[in-house]
């Protein structure tokens, strides 16, 4: 019995203690947070997307998204590209936020009529001559535009900037079988790659 009436002496003692302990601990972790600054934040953010906006002419003075295009006349498989005089243009323009690389497509099959491989039809662009040097004529066979867009080399377009091309049309010799042939509803289409 001795030994529970010393343990109830120091009972309160140890209570004492745990009660002053556990003030401490309170206390310490009150004043840390109490440390701790206020969260700052950047508020009303927002996220935005270059455009991608490109516009034709054939004239240099009125663009848009699309305008009529060319007749090529007179073709002679085998023969020069057409138009000889190599006057028919298209200019493009780059009306978005973004640098464009440029390529070139055919959407829709055209209307063919006779028989025609369209992979030995050609269409030709040239950028004008700068400074003396003649510009680097790309040519496309109509298959391949067919297929996908083609990327134009040399062709990265800064905003608000033009690149002008002449535009003929060219096919091999053997490209068609019988005394003639039409493709019409031809639309080209010039598009934009943001860089």
């Amino acid at each position: 019995m001795s030994r529970s009436k010393k343990l109830q002496k120091f009972l309160p003692l140890i209570r004492a203690i745990t009660v002053v302990s556990a003030v401490g601990i309170t206390t310490t972790l009150v004043t840390f947070a109490a440390m701790q600054s206020t969260g700052n934040a950047l508020t009303g953010n927002t996220i935005q997307t270059a455009t991608a906006s490109l516009q034709i002419s054939t004239t240099g003075s009125y663009y848009s998204d699309s305008v009529p295009g060319f007749s090529f006349n007179n073709l002679i498989p085998g023969g020069a590209a057409q138009p000889a005089a190599n006057n028919y243009m298209a200019y493009l323009k780059n009306t978005g936020t973004s640098s464009l690389s440029l390529s070139l497509a055919v959407p829709t099959t055209p209307t063919v009529t006779g028989t025609v491989d369209l992979a030995k039809v050609l269409v030709l662009i040239t950028p004008p001559t700068v400074g003396g040097v003649p510009g680097v004529t790309q040519s496309f066979s109509l298959a391949s535009l067919i297929a996908g867009k083609v990327t134009i080399e040399n062709s990265l377009l800064p905003v608000g900037s033009v690149a002008s091309y002449h535009m003929q049309v060219n096919m091999a010799a053997d490209a068609v079988s019988g005394n003639g042939a039409t493709i019409s509803s031809l639309d080209l289409v010039f598009s934009g790659i943001p860089q």
